[in-house]
């Protein structure tokens, strides 16, 4: 039979700062993610809009 070894106190402030590394993180590049996302999609409805393609307004 195994023997259970206990989590010391160390080891658990390790498990949750990893765990808040993690969250963080994923949340901050979900976060980027939707920003270039709505970001692009504002670009296309203005130009949409205007009646301008991409390209041309860049040309001017």
């Amino acid at each position: 039979m195994a023997k259970i070894i206990p989590i010391t106190e160390h080891f658990q402030h390790f498990l949750a700062e990893m765990k808040e590394s993690l969250w963080g993180d994923l949340c901050g590049q979900t976060r980027q993610a939707w920003q270039r996302f709505f970001e692009l999609q504002s670009e296309r409805e203005r130009d949409r809009f205007s009646g301008a393609g991409r390209y041309e307004r860049r040309r001017g």
